[in-house]
């Protein structure tokens, strides 16, 4: 997103609230909205993968991104509290993931060891 497409996210903001809102506004205060305007900078880490899929007769996704932490200590720790990491959908998905995991390694053993004897 560009300055432009970020100065036109605030217009718009600006243009939904009341005018005595906006006329009330201190430069400090717009200067923080154009602020939280900007586009999250989460979408730029070096690793980025979003995949979509059918099961079951409905979309789903997996989206993994990874790069160096830039939030702080306390918001890893309210984001924690909001998503924690152990809930019933994590723990199937990491055993879904880890049985694929073993049940690729066994057939890769398995064709390993058929193609060894040959």
């Amino acid at each position: 997103m560009s300055g432009t497409d970020n100065e036109g996210a605030l217009g718009l903001l600006l243009a939904n609230l009341p005018d005595t809102v906006v006329d009330s506004l201190t430069p400090e205060q717009r200067a923080a909205l154009w602020s939280a305007s900007k586009p999250l900078s989460w979408r730029r880490h070096p690793v980025n993968i979003r995949l979509t899929f059918s099961f079951f007769g409905r979309r789903h996704f997996v989206t993994i991104v990874a790069g160096s932490e830039r939030r702080g200590p306390d918001r890893i720790k309210r984001e924690r509290k909001v998503h924690p990491l152990h809930t019933v959908g994590n723990v199937l998905f990491m055993l879904g993931l880890a049985g694929v995991f073993y049940l690729l390694a066994v057939f890769g053993i398995f064709l390993l060891s058929n193609l060894i004897e040959l």
